[in-house]
């Protein structure tokens, strides 16, 4: 018999008629085997986009599948073009600075534009492009026709595997990329009725299109093959090597013409590192450090692969999502389901829950304690990276690493807390030299650690104006908090940089208008213009007031917090001062809040709309004339294609979400799974019709998820916030809310109109359950009494660290 908590209120009785309902399949059905399944592979190397993908976050393989003719990438994060010079810019003069602010002011664009650039002396330099290392081949002969073809990806372990069967019997490939023991590890065992042959290389593709002037060496001797590349002359003799020792159980081998010959052995064990040097390779190739690491690392798949489940996976399975397909559906291939969705208007749930877990296997395989991911993840198969495959801080790297804290994943966030306090020096540097600051300007886009210095400053990008790309920045520092409670985070990680913030506004920010609010002179809505005013550099963008209006928000209540005695009148007056929001002629928020400035509504950024997310500054609650105009805005921008671009819909899909908006989140999920987003391998393309690889998409896609099914801000939590009509039923597990609860299940069933979700508070705190979306009852064995909000929630007292379950019934007719 089913048992539910001890009843300590007046609502027992509610609580067990309401449980009684919820004893239903849907709620204790087990999760569904998390993996990815292909029965296609790369038949060219120009196909490299349809990999399977694998990484530890410093290291990445991109496994072809081609069962007798391998192909296999091998990828790291500092593969970078080598630099030839660095990034250089002026320190611009007071006065030009000034002059500049006031041309601004007297809404003269394009000569504050024009001066803006031309004073800054910018010049191009630093890292180029984000290119791979090199590729193994391994080949074996053939034997009889090939059947029972299949590849695939564990999402729980990052695991590869390429399966088929010939006259020899069942072939198995096995590759993951250990993130416990830093290394690449392949193994290929013989089939039941034979012995292995094979042969393995390391070399380089014509397609790779490596730039003149590059030198490449392989070699083989009897423990390791090994790939040398030295960059072009003037580049300080950087390069690269990679190093990969071979076990061959059983058999024999031979070495000819630095080609590895196995023959009549029982499997082959390969183990992978790869590094890159800044200068005078080949002095650090002639220590052969990394054949010395190799030979430390116990030769021993079982073992290796133990090591990944209890760092990997333990991340990786603390959430989860099944959305109720069918186990014929979920046996179905990426590729199947892929087209399933193309030709369907619904949701195809089996898919919507393999891209979910594709996403999060991805995302944490390229995330690292050092970095997050960029533009490609960690992977690529050419230099010719889509915009350098760079780290792109104005909506990409936010987007990619937006699942992070609320998925439970703050080892890889890790990386970008570190990634961010790397560049601190150089964003410092930007903001003296380029606006006369002190505190921190971010640099629109970097190669890497190596640099953050501002980027791109030309007449369409005079992006030292772009301000608010800071804030955006930080939010993900201050959401952790938001979810950790870790003070000692927020006083030693978060604290310093805000307070520079602090100084930053109040140097910046010395114009007014004549009603007194501060000027944003100049400001920029990143990549957009007006349609009537043919200028980048303007006045008060909303994504430059959402940011400063978060940074001092989150500044002051950062003060109160740690019970700092400094400054919290003076960011109080600063944050009355910020312009308000304007309302246009067809009652949207207008991107820039400075009279005359018409709207462009068919841009692919959704920078106007950053209250909404990632701030969550407006709600219905707080205030709902503004929140009105956001929701009109997005129905104005949704006539539009966000010009097919692939973080245009995330953006906007995360503001549905935030404006509980299920029809619009449904509409972006479509297009994302319908329109040749992703590929065969389940990773992701820029635009649509697997244009240009860049992985905003798969990375963001479990995020949108997360937020259509859980809204969470201090002292609230909504459920099923914006949940698209065809999900009628699911389970999530172990999601983070911004108030210091998790999420440890919740199931729906919208044929029966229930919700039933178990949630814990790491502290004793009152929440605010919000009563929206046709939510009719809330029944729990927690204390509840009225909101604050009125009707619209329930406020449940929840005492830490205990489970407590919460019901709560719908009427679908009447939704509020």
């Amino acid at each position: 018999m089913k048992t539910f908590p001890k009843v300590r209120s007046i609502h027992a009785c509610a609580v067990l008629l309401i449980a009684a309902i919820f004893s239903s399949p849907v709620w204790a059905a087990p999760m569904h085997p998390r993996k990815g399944i292909s029965h296609t592979y790369p038949e060219k190397y120009e196909d490299w986009e349809d990999a399977f993908p694998a990484g530890n976050g410093k290291m990445g393989i991109m496994v072809f599948g081609n069962p007798l003719n391998e192909t296999v990438i091998y990828n790291n994060r500092g593969f970078n073009l080598a630099k030839t010079r660095d990034r250089t810019f002026n320190e611009v003069p007071q006065e030009t600075r000034e002059k500049i602010k006031q041309l601004c002011a007297e809404e003269k664009f394009q000569q504050a534009n024009q001066l803006a650039v031309e004073s800054s002396g910018w010049q191009g330099g630093g890292e180029g492009n984000r290119h791979p290392g090199f590729k193994m081949t391994i080949h074996i002969p053939e034997d009889g026709e090939i059947s029972n073809y299949g590849r695939e990806c564990d999402f729980e372990t990052g695991e590869i595997f390429v399966k088929w069967t010939d006259n020899r019997g069942k072939w198995i490939r096995k590759s993951f990329v250990s993130r416990k023991d830093n290394v690449i590890v392949q193994e290929i065992a013989a089939p039941e009725k034979a012995k292995l042959i094979c042969t393995i290389k390391l070399s380089i593709d014509p397609a790779m299109f490596f730039p003149e002037g590059m030198k490449f060496t392989s070699s083989c001797t009897d423990s390791f093959l090994t790939m040398k590349a030295i960059y072009p002359d003037g580049t300080n003799n950087a390069g690269y090597e990679g190093v990969t020792y071979y076990k061959i159980t059983g058999g024999r081998h031979t070495i000819d013409n630095h080609v590895l010959k196995v023959v009549d052995a029982d499997s082959v064990l390969l183990l992978t590192r790869t590094k890159r040097y800044d200068s005078q390779c080949e002095q650090h190739f002639q220590r052969n450090l990394l054949q010395k690491e190799l030979l430390g690392i116990k030769s021993d798949y079982a073992l290796l692969l133990s090591g990944q489940k209890a760092t990997y996976g333990t991340i990786y399975n603390r959430v989860v999502l099944d959305l109720g397909a069918t186990d014929q559906q979920r046996s179905l291939s990426n590729e199947a389901l892929l087209a399933m969705q193309k030709d369907s208007g619904k949701s195809v749930t089996a898919l919507w829950e393999r891209v979910f877990d594709a996403g999060r296997c991805y995302y944490l395989s390229s995330s690292s304690e050092r970095t997050p991911p960029d533009l490609l993840g960690i992977w690529t198969g050419d230099c010719n990276a889509g915009w350098g495959g760079y780290y792109h801080l104005d909506a990409n790297l936010n987007l990619q690493v937006s699942g992070g804290n609320i998925g439970n994943m703050p080892e890889a966030m890790e990386g970008y807390f570190n990634l961010l306090e790397t560049w601190k020096d150089d964003f410092r540097i930007n903001a003296r030299k380029l606006l006369g600051c002190r505190g921190l300007l971010s640099c629109g886009n970097s190669p890497g650690l190596s640099s953050g210095l501002m980027a791109n400053i030309n007449d369409y990008y005079p992006y030292h104006y772009k301000t608010g790309e800071m804030a955006w920045l930080l939010y993900s520092f201050w959401e952790h908090y938001l979810i950790s409670g870790d003070v000692d985070f927020l006083r030693q990680r978060l604290y310093p940089m805000l307070r520079e913030m602090g100084d930053f506004y109040d140097d910046f920010l010395t114009l007014k208008d004549a009603d007194g609010h501060s000027i944003f002179a100049g400001s920029i809505s990143p990549e957009n213009q007006p349609v009537n005013v043919r200028a980048s550099l303007l006045n008060n963008s909303n994504y430059d007031i959402a940011g400063a209006r978060f940074i001092l928000t989150s500044l002051i209540e950062a003060v109160r917090i740690l019970d700092i005695d400094e400054g919290a009148d003076k960011w109080t007056g600063m944050l009355k001062k910020l312009p308000p929001y304007r309302i246009n002629d067809d009652g949207a928020l207008q991107e820039w809040a400075w009279p005359g400035l018409q709207d462009n509504y068919g841009h692919r950024h959704s920078s106007r709309l950053m209250m909404i997310w990632p701030y969550r500054a407006i709600t219905p609650e707080n205030n709902p004339i503004l929140f009105e105009a956001a929701r009109q805005t997005l129905l104005k921008k949704d006539e539009h294609q966000y010009e097919d671009a692939g973080h245009g819909l995330l953006h906007a899909a995360l503001i549905a979400a935030g404006l509980k908006n299920a029809d619009s989140v449904n509409d972006k999920l479509l297009r994302l799974t319908r329109e040749g987003f992703y590929y065969n391998s389940l990773a992701s393309a820029h635009y649509v019709d697997g244009k240009v690889f860049c992985t905003d998409v798969c990375h963001s896609v479990p995020t949108i998820m997360m937020e259509m099914l859980v809204a969470s801000s201090p002292g609230v939590l909504e459920l099923l916030p914006a949940v698209p009509e065809g999900l009628k039923t699911g389970t999530l597990k172990g999601v983070k809310g911004r108030n210091r609860l998790t999420v440890e299940k919740m199931s729906w069933d919208l044929t029966q109109n229930t919700i039933k979700c178990t949630l814990k508070s790491d502290i004793d705190q009152p929440i605010v359950l919000i009563q929206r979306s046709g939510i009719e009852t809330i029944s729990t064995s927690a204390r509840v009494f009225d909101s604050p909000l009125g009707p619209i929630g329930r406020v449940m007292q929840l005492p830490k660290g205990q489970s407590v379950t919460v019901y709560l019934t719908i009427n679908r007719s009447g939704q509020k």
